[in-house]
């Protein structure tokens, strides 16, 4: 079984505490007896990678995110690196216990203080098996041979969550592109679901629209995967219209744009504001649960893997988890050698 990135290559800084926290998770999840302790963690990283005593480091440095109050500073020996590298970790092990708090019982592991540890839980609950195809859907690095089934499920599972934005009379339907996509948007061109969606809509075709630059052999969805709408009492323009794209990856912030109504204006000449909505498996939140980054958030309405589960029925949260229950099993099974 190959993967396009190994184990051994963790998040590039600490300053992400979702992608590390993530990150161990992982470890823990693929691990031979599904712990992982603080003190093997470090050991996997950075044992054998010591500089010699006298090296002189400096300016680990922030990411972009700015996020994490980590200041400059110069190592003079490898044990200052190793009390700098080990209080890092230990401080995602205190993330990682805020996490747990707030998945409460959707959450699969569970974190030991002192010391410090993850372990999985022996048996997991539908709601806790949610959770698990959530974490390695967004961390499509690691498990690139699922890829495509991770995305697809991820995307028909959203349509549970994005429901719930709307009235229970409102239509939602999954625009995107394969063998899931709505019957009402059954044409495998885009162009041609691209006109199913003006006329549902009532909403005219953009004088831009252009069949050749859209391409007549394109068959993907336009950055669309999800539409809901609203009648207003008749078949006039103007209803209330909810756009939704599916993202899994660490990335999935970049995906904001392509729902961006600059973009679609090309497409639709929309009279009134659309909505956006960006789906994610991954968790986007700090310590106390409010957003990681208020910056990473552009004009559209966010649902982290927190709002998803928590907006499952428990019937919706069953069909959920045994859709990527077979992966999840398959990669506890698995025992990654390059951490055993």
């Amino acid at each position: 079984m190959s993967y396009s990135k190994s184990l051994n290559r963790p998040p590039d800084n600490f300053t992400d505490l979702n992608k590390w926290g993530d990150y161990i998770e992982i470890l823990c999840l693929t691990s031979l007896d599904k712990i992982i302790s603080k003190d093997e963690i470090y050991d996997k990283l950075y044992g054998d990678k010591s500089d010699d005593e006298n090296s002189v480091q400096s300016n680990e440095s922030e990411s972009e995110d700015g996020l994490y109050d980590i200041t400059e500073y110069t190592v003079e020996s490898s044990s200052e690196r190793t009390d700098i590298r080990m209080s890092k970790i230990g401080d995602i092990f205190e993330f990682l216990k805020s996490r747990q708090s707030l998945y409460d019982q959707h959450y699969p592991f569970k974190i030991s203080q002192s010391p410090q540890f993850i372990t999985l839980k022996k048996e997991s609950s539908f709601r806790q098996y949610s959770y698990l195809g959530l974490l390695i859907s967004a961390n499509l690095d690691y498990f690139s041979n699922y890829k495509h089934q991770l995305t697809t499920t991820f995307e028909v599972n959203s349509v549970y969550v994005f429901k719930k934005l709307f009235p229970t009379a409102a239509n939602v339907e999954y625009f995107g592109k394969g063998a899931a996509r709505s019957q009402i948007f059954s044409q495998n061109k885009l162009i041609d679901r691209l006109k199913q969606l003006s006329i549902i809509l009532n909403i005219k075709l953009s004088s831009h629209f252009d069949e050749n630059e859209i391409g007549h052999n394109n068959t993907g969805d336009g950055g669309l995967d999800l539409v809901g709408w609203c009648d207003l009492f008749d078949e006039n323009s103007g209803k209330i219209v909810n756009f939704g794209q599916c993202a899994c990856g660490k990335d999935w912030y970049h995906k904001q744009f392509d729902m961006n109504i600059a973009k679609w204006k090309n497409y639709i000449s929309p009279n009134h504001p659309i909505l956006t909505t960006l789906i994610t498996p991954s968790s986007f939140r700090k310590y106390d649960g409010s957003w990681f980054n208020n910056m990473k958030i552009y004009d559209c309405i966010i649902i982290d893997r927190l709002r998803f589960i928590k907006s499952l029925t428990k019937r919706e949260n069953s069909k959920v988890a045994f859709a990527t229950m077979s992966i999840v099993e398959e990669i506890k099974k698995i025992n990654m050698t390059t951490f055993n």
